[in-house]
């Protein structure tokens, strides 16, 4: 909706780079439906490991565009945890990118660079058929106590989170929202996706 509302207007800015929200709506879509062909929709899910910056953001977009539920990782974690927690969720696979493919070899789940998955441009946009009670998101504890667990976060309930979360932040579309958190921590939202629903920039 924002994306249709205000097209022209900047939705992200990375040093020099600039993206518009009409053209953070294409390349999540074009992201969204290569996701879709490799079995990506609602009730999956799908890993994110990338480095921070407009990819890891417009990877995100695209994950959820396809109606998957993403699980996300810092750029540190070590591969045993990524693997222990991508099987513990079920997931089909890791975005990730093409400097980060040899870390990843051993995955025995697909890794998909993002690089890629924006080159396969096509005018067939993702269905989306995520239901309220449907995974947006799912976030892993530490472990410290034993073995990470997952915690998913419904489609409902996050929109009812950032709806009234804004009620007491009143970022407006006008505003621009630096975005510091880590994607593989909950308050990140409030900045990424607080700011996509009011058209402001990050």
């Amino acid at each position: 909706v924002t994306a249709q509302r205000r097209p022209l207007h900047p939705a992200l800015i990375w040093g020099d780079r600039t993206m518009t929200y009409g053209e953070l709506d294409a390349a999540s879509n074009f992201i969204g439906a290569a996701l879709a062909r490799r079995g990506a929709a609602a009730g999956g899910v799908v890993g994110l490991f990338l480095p921070r910056g407009a990819d890891l953001l417009l990877a995100q977009a695209g994950i959820t565009k396809s109606g998957a539920a993403w699980l996300p990782f810092d750029a540190e974690t070590p591969l045993e945890r990524i693997e222990t927690c991508l099987q513990s969720a079920n997931a089909i696979g890791l975005v990730t990118c093409r400097a980060w493919l040899p870390r990843l070899e051993k995955l025995s789940l697909p890794a998909w660079a993002v690089e890629d998955l924006l080159t396969e441009k096509n005018s067939v946009k993702p269905q989306n058929t995520a239901r309220p009670a449907d995974a947006a998101y799912i976030i892993f504890t530490s472990g410290s106590t034993g073995k990470p667990k997952g915690i998913a976060i419904s489609q409902r309930s996050i929109c009812h989170f950032l709806r009234s979360e804004n009620s007491v932040l009143g970022v407006r579309e006008n505003d621009l929202v630096y975005q510091g958190f880590s994607v593989a921590f909950d308050m990140s939202f409030e900045e990424i996706w607080i700011s996509y629903l009011v058209g402001a920039t990050l």
